[in-house]
């Protein structure tokens, strides 16, 4: 292992309380299926990985986000394909996660906080945007893009299914 890896990379876990600990479930590697409907009437599949990993002595999350996978960018390529990267970092004192997501399009602020067994991240700089993880088990997950309206209804913007490598 290099210098860098061996730094950013971690197993510790007692930086982050127990019961904050919400990322937990997610560490690891990941087979994933990409629906949106880029144009109206026009929806798309792609499959894609994400990998999970502590970071930073315990004290945050970080995340490798693929669409389309490594193994289907060739034969199956997007334009606007993502190859991204997030960070959850535990706020202690906020009893909260911030987290950034940046890719070569964009970056984007979040907060997260556990809702029921969902963890909603809220898009700082646009309104009404949410990131939510929902369906967490050991073998599955499900995230969403919504937005969700003042009367509670969403739109799905788009959704990924993960399903557990090995």
């Amino acid at each position: 292992m290099d210098f860098f890896s061996e730094a950013l990379l971690s197993d510790k876990t007692e930086k982050i309380p127990e019961a904050y600990d919400w990322f937990a479930p997610l560490i690891g590697e990941w087979d994933c299926d990409y629906y949106d409907e880029p144009k109206k009437g026009q929806k798309r599949h792609v499959k894609g990985e994400w990998i999970f990993r502590r970071i930073l002595e315990g004290t945050g999350v970080q995340d490798v986000f693929i669409f389309p996978s490594r193994s289907t960018k060739e034969t199956e390529p997007q334009p606007d394909g993502e190859y991204g990267t997030s960070l959850r970092m535990f706020n202690r004192e906020k009893g909260w996660y911030d987290v950034v997501y940046t890719c070569e399009r964009c970056m984007k602020r979040l907060t997260f906080r556990k809702e029921g067994d969902r963890l909603v991240g809220k898009v700082l700089d646009e309104e009404n945007a949410y990131w939510i993880f929902s369906d967490m088990a050991p073998d599955r997950f499900r995230w969403e893009n919504v937005l969700i309206r003042e009367d509670g209804s969403k739109e799905l913007i788009c959704e990924i299914s993960g399903k557990r490598i090995g």
